[in-house]
């Protein structure tokens, strides 16, 4: 598979779109491209994995990728990663993660949300503290919550017409 995303990125404070070249069926590859050539590549057994590469190399030089997967609050499920990656859940405190927190990898999230690769490893370990926490199961929104969670869907973007 081979792939190419239109992708939002700060530099010192202004954003401005760049490319990402995906190719792969297992171990993927990521390359990002800017009008100057290519800035960084990386691989993974996900894009997610081959994504949080390439933000670790560009934080150095205070490049930040403006999209869901490099938000603080995401992650994708196993199965997920076993596919690729392609959808993250963005998760909640004090919620269970449902089929309508799944939002696409690579879809423009605001800089304001995005975060360093140790924040994201941060929130992750909070999280799953939180989620073994008995609190939870005693929460009647936890559980009107998790219930309802059949009701929604993903939250994938609609091509334009």
């Amino acid at each position: 598979m081979k792939e190419e995303i239109a992708i939002h990125v700060e530099i010192d404070g202004r954003e401005v779109r760049w490319r990402m070249l995906i190719e792969g069926d297992g171990p993927w590859s990521l390359c990002l491209e800017s009008p100057n050539g290519i800035e960084s590549t990386a691989n993974g057994g996900n894009v997610f994995e081959a994504l949080r590469s390439i933000r670790a190399e560009l934080a150095s030089r205070n490049i930040v990728i403006c999209c869901n997967g490099a938000r603080v609050d995401v992650r994708p499920s196993g199965l997920s990663a076993s596919h690729g990656a392609w959808m993250v859940y963005v998760l909640r405190m004090w919620r269970p993660a449902t089929v309508r927190d799944l939002v696409p990898i690579f879809d423009y999230a605001p800089p304001g949300r995005i975060g360093t690769v140790e924040e994201q490893d941060a929130y992750w370990e909070r999280h799953l503290k939180n989620r073994g926490n008995w609190l939870n199961f005693i929460n009647p929104v936890w559980w009107i919550y998790l219930l309802t969670a059949s009701w929604g869907r993903p939250k994938v973007r609609r091509p334009s017409t």
